[in-house]
């Protein structure tokens, strides 16, 4: 899978950025690919005749006059036909990053596959292009410059996936619902398949791809939702020509032509060729439901060392619902009986020396303090602190969809007298 780590890089105010793993709803996603695969060969052909081994068997000669005694080899260009109609389940995942300041979105590490591993049918047809030969045994005339196309029947395509290839970024747009916003932006990902070619692979099967297209994304996330629900929907067309972008090759592949000058007989070939190009025309079409139960509790800094040797640590509890008001704070690693409280902000910096102390603070202004609840941390180093949504400092309130980062401040003696901060916990509320 292809990993692309661009967060930092993607948003313009990356300190604000908040970054939520979603995974697809099988039951209500789904992803359809219509399109036909044209996978164009050059090689020759030429007669089975061995003048030990098969004597009776057909030759090629060519043009017109050529030596009737030789067994040629003609030259002619193969066009191998996948049509493609597939469709199912989607499963999968992504990161999708916000940054609320900017309003930009991002998508991340989209990995999606097609008919949650199930096997489908597809039709193979092969089109043939080759100069004027004449074959004997049977005696026939194949007059060059008309293509000749005929239907190989069906063959079994399977591992159909969507992996991104590229980082993607766009807009989040608020809509009249609280939490509510509509997101456009296009991902750039990268289609693959096996095609099982049946007796015309050789039994063997063939990777198809990775074949590039922008995919776009048009939807909502409910930045509200304690789940943080995203749906979008997609129809992009494809028409496109790469070169080779996968090894497919035909060796002495036995290939029975019916003659046409005169009708009637069947010409026994051996088929030598390798794929010079792809050729996909077509659509793809997709219903993405997905959610995202982690990411709203994200650390966002670290805590230096205090008196203990340890870095404080800031932990969350409860949920971040408005409606649940049942958020908690924890904090350990601290020195016995120091007396501190919670500060909080909507903004994030990096300030070291915080108050003239050794902490670094990583609230941004404006900073408000639960000074008015004053904790103490005993003999075991910890506190525990359960914000009153309806009393917070200076009247400020959660509100869902909104983030709020949190920092606990404390006094300590290292040696000499001082404070210090713990670790930073950016947390979005929901209902």
């Amino acid at each position: 899978m292809i990993r692309l780590v661009f967060a930092s890089a993607l948003l313009s105010a990356g300190a604000s950025a908040q970054s939520f793993t979603y995974s697809l709803d099988p039951a209500l996603s789904d992803v359809s690919v219509n399109a036909d695969v044209l996978l164009d060969l050059t090689g020759d052909l030429k007669g089975v005749f061995d003048s030990t081994a098969n004597p009776g068997g057909t030759r090629t000669i060519s043009g017109l006059f050529g030596d009737p005694g030789t067994n040629a080899e003609i030259p002619l260009s193969l066009g191998l036909g996948v049509s493609l109609d597939l469709g199912g389940a989607g499963a999968g995942s992504f990161t999708l990053i916000y940054d609320p300041l900017t309003g930009e979105v991002g998508v991340d590490e989209l990995f999606a596959t097609v008919g949650a591993g199930t096997t489908s049918q597809v039709d193979l047809s092969v089109t043939l292009a080759y100069d004027t030969f004449r074959t004997a045994a049977p005696g026939a005339l194949f007059i060059g410059g008309i293509p000749l196309t005929l239907p190989l029947g069906a063959a079994t395509a399977s591992d159909i996936t969507l992996i991104q290839s590229a980082p993607a970024v766009g807009t989040a747009t608020p809509s009249a619902t609280p939490g509510l916003f509509d997101v456009t932006l296009v991902v750039p990902v990268d289609l693959s398949l096996v095609v099982d070619l049946g007796a015309l692979g050789g039994g063997t099967p063939t990777p198809v791809g990775p074949i590039p297209f922008a995919l776009p994304i048009s939807g909502a996330f409910d930045l509200g939702a304690c789940d943080t629900r995203l749906e979008a929907v997609s129809s992009q067309s494809l028409s496109q020509s790469i070169p080779s972008p996968f090894p497919l090759a035909f060796d002495d592949l036995p290939l029975d032509l019916p003659t046409i000058l005169p009708p009637g007989s069947t010409a026994n070939l051996l088929l030598t060729a390798g794929l010079d190009t792809l050729t996909l025309d077509g659509t793809i079409n997709s219903t993405l439901v997905a959610t995202a139960p982690d990411g709203r509790v994200q650390n966002v800094c670290f805590a230096q060392s205090n008196s203990t040797g340890l870095g404080a640590v800031l932990a969350a509890g409860g949920s971040p619902s408005v409606a649940n008001e049942d958020l908690a704070f924890t904090v350990s690693s601290l020195p016995q009986n120091s007396f501190g409280f919670l500060l909080m902000s909507q903004s994030e910096v990096a300030q070291p020396g915080f108050g003239g102390g050794q902490g670094t603070l990583c609230i941004g202004e404006p900073c408000f303090r639960f000074s008015n609840t004053v904790q103490n941390s005993g003999i075991l180093g910890e506190v525990a602190f359960a914000p009153d949504f309806g009393n917070l400092p200076m009247g400020q309130q959660f509100i869902e969809a909104e983030s709020w980062v949190f920092q606990y401040w404390f006094r300590d003696a290292n040696p000499q007298t001082t404070s210090n901060t713990s670790s930073a916990l950016r947390v979005t509320f929901c209902r």
